[in-house]
């Protein structure tokens, strides 16, 4: 039997074969969508403290914004800060020690400097190197966009905005495909794991697909996903930022793999013919990003600089099996990217107009362009409940000094968390990832450090599988202290590896 996935796969692949032989093809395909499944029940972690924070001009500006926050977080702390000079906001995180940070931001205050910056100063409040502030963004066009963003926040919270339980997977352009080609199928190949919480639907088209007449095509979901390439006026050969405001879309959270969809206005070209870097600007009315939050969205997710593709999987992946807020979601990334880059936060240049482009390996590529995702929406919003099991199970054995841990795969269906999207050098594929395991452990009561971790054997089955210790961190959250590791394994083709059966092992050996 063909899983539902493989089918939209397989639909995909016929289609560009049809083309590829030279086959006439003008199709449009509509397959029924699947029903949705219950909504989903959105509310507010309570967990604090939560701190919100707006720039000066925001602060005066997002008056009617800012007063519907309070509202929505009574007794949460509040500041204001200049956005160019972190030094304001630094003290209101030292003095409040926020589990979440709301942070009111006008459209030309956030580009990719702030975002980097943002993400360097919320890893700074304690001796790890991991993030310690879940932080979420609301801007708009105009304060009436910023003010309607956060009423629709709170009618999701309050139960008076419904999100349905459909998942609608965009997947962009598929340059195979006739330029009128448009198809809409059940399921999904890429993150079958949602089938257990939504119904799920995806999209494909040709580069000239996406037109007026398809504005109804994400209609009826609670998630919505956009991938292919992207600039801050749209995903390339796809849905244009001025389209974005008249989709037809039900409340939703909304996560963008495209680059640059999370533009709002200043922006770098790193890729220019005289090798230095080209400071532009997107215009309010042409920003997909600003188009989107003036539309059905209660959160976004995407990157305000070149994202890539697995990293939004991961994020989705993350929430299925934690049932995590999204300040988690877009923590679990960050903190992704610093385990990935060795355990440490990658150092971020100062981008300016005309300065000589940046000389980046691949993975430096993809780690400061995965650091360079946020979130728009309120950090504690819970969306969903875990409806799926989480990559492994943790058993954990004191043998002396020393702690012995084991990751025993348990959910191999995580087809995106058990990649690194970030290395390659163990791919037996050229240009392919390696794959990896990404192991949380809450360390035993008594573990105040942790001198050294070593890989003890990766094992599937009887075989022992090569490996490589990436990076490791020990986190400080409130009282508990957890250790994150992450180990790297051969892939042997995209997302394939003999690491992938349920039960294989990571064996580590922890000494404080």
């Amino acid at each position: 039997m063909i899983s539902r996935g493989r089918k939209v796969g397989l639909v995909f692949g016929v289609l560009g074969m049809l083309v590829g032989i030279g086959a006439p093809l003008y199709m449009v395909w509509y397959v029924a969508a699947p029903s949705a499944k219950d909504p989903l029940r959105v509310r507010l972690d309570k967990k604090g403290p939560y701190l919100i924070l707006a720039t000066e001009n925001a602060g005066r500006n997002y008056v009617k914004a800012i007063a519907k926050a309070q509202e929505l977080h009574p007794g949460a702390g509040y500041a204001t800060f200049k956005p160019g000079d972190l030094d304001g906001a630094h003290k209101a995180l030292q003095q409040h020690r926020p589990r979440y940070a709301l942070v009111f931001i006008e459209p030309q205050e956030l580009d990719l400097n702030f975002a980097w910056q943002w993400l360097a100063l919320i890893t700074q409040l304690d001796d790890d190197p991991l993030v310690d502030v879940r932080t979420g963004f609301i801007t708009g066009a105009t304060p009436d966009d910023a003010a309607a963003f956060m009423e629709r926040i709170a009618g999701a919270v309050g139960g008076r905005v419904t999100l349905p339980g459909l998942f609608i997977d965009n997947f962009g352009p598929n340059l195979q495909a006739d330029k009128a080609a448009f198809l809409s199928s059940p399921g999904n190949f890429m993150i079958p794991v949602l089938e257990k919480r939504f119904g799920l639907m995806s999209v494909s088209h040709g580069i000239e697909a996406f037109t007026d007449q398809r504005l109804d095509s994400m209609k009826g979901a609670g998630l919505v996903h956009f991938g292919g390439h992207g600039h801050p006026d749209r995903i390339d050969d796809g849905l244009r930022g001025t389209q974005a405001a008249r989709l037809v879309l039900s409340p939703c959270v909304v996560f963008n793999g495209a680059c640059y969809t999370g533009v709002t206005g200043r922006w770098y070209e790193q890729n220019t013919p005289d090798g230095k870097l080209a400071e532009k600007t997107v215009a309010a009315a042409d920003s997909f990003c600003l188009n989107l939050l003036r539309n059905q969205a209660i959160a976004y997710l995407a990157a305000v600089h070149p994202d890539h593709g697995v990293p939004v999987y991961q994020e989705m992946e993350f929430l299925a099996y934690s049932g995590a807020s999204l300040g988690d979601v877009i923590k679990h990334t960050h903190d992704g990217v610093i385990l990935g880059a060795g355990g440490r936060l990658p150092a971020f240049e100062n981008f300016a107009a005309g300065m000589p482009t940046p000389r980046w390996t691949p993975a430096d590529v993809m780690l400061k362009g995965t650091a360079a995702r946020v979130l728009f929406g309120d950090p504690a919003m819970i969306v969903a409940d875990a409806f799926t099991a989480p990559p492994f199970e943790i058993i954990q054995k004191e043998d002396g000094g020393s702690l012995r841990i084991t990751a025993k795969l348990a959910n191999p269906a995580l087809k995106n968390t058990l990649t690194d999207t970030y290395n390659q050098e163990m791919s037996r594929v050229n240009n392919l990832f390696n794959d990896r395991a990404l192991i949380v452990a809450d360390l035993p009561a008594g573990w105040t450090g942790v001198g050294k971790v070593e890989v003890v054997a990766v094992k599937a089955g009887a075989a022992e599988i090569k490996h490589r210790l990436v990076g490791y961190a020990m986190e400080h959250d409130g009282d508990g202290r957890r250790l994150l590791v992450q180990v790297d394994v051969p892939s042997d083709n995209y997302m394939q590896s003999a690491f992938r059966v349920e039960g294989a092992t990571v064996g580590l050996r922890v000494t404080r």
